[in-house]
């Protein structure tokens, strides 16, 4: 199974701003923000996201199973985007608190230096249960490095 390169593979957890895009089965495209994101031992990449503004994007990804998925880092602007086509809803489990918890406060760390208190990361991201959460896993197809510059585009090589 293809995985992203390991330094990609820990941009996830970075502290990033976590991006995804569906697809329903007739063209009609959905956005929404995920709240934290990890790449499995196995390749595949799981995020999490709050279930009460995402029902649009998970009701696609039910029809088509694509996702294009991105994760940008707010102080240096270091973007990865990702594909795929099998993405499947998955149950929020009580083992994916900690992912949760960690990638928010990666994230908070990230937008505090911009102004950005934790009460108001709180208040309009992260203020929710676990309960709360709903959560994708798909395989990479492709993957491209979309940091703004000279090599933005520059597709990634995924490992084996």
């Amino acid at each position: 199974m293809p995985h992203l390169p390991p330094e990609w593979a820990a941009h996830l957890e970075s502290g990033v701003s976590h991006r995804l895009g569906g697809v329903h089965a007739d063209g009609q495209p959905e956005i929404c923000r995920g709240l934290a994101a990890q790449a499995l031992p196995d390749g595949r990449i799981e995020v999490l996201l709050a279930a009460s503004s995402s029902d649009r994007l998970l009701d696609a990804v039910r029809e088509s199973g694509r996702i294009a998925y991105v994760a940008a880092r707010p102080t240096t602007n270091r973007s990865l985007h990702v594909k795929g086509v099998d993405a499947e809803l998955i149950t929020v489990r009580a083992d994916h608190e900690p992912l949760f918890l960690r990638c928010r406060d990666n994230f908070i760390a990230e937008i505090e230096p911009f102004g950005f208190s934790r009460d108001f990361a709180m208040s309009i991201w992260y203020g929710v249960e676990l309960s709360a959460l709903a959560g994708l896993r798909f395989t990479p197809c492709g993957a491209w490095d979309q940091t703004p510059g000279p090599g933005a585009g520059v597709p990634l090589e995924l490992v084996p």
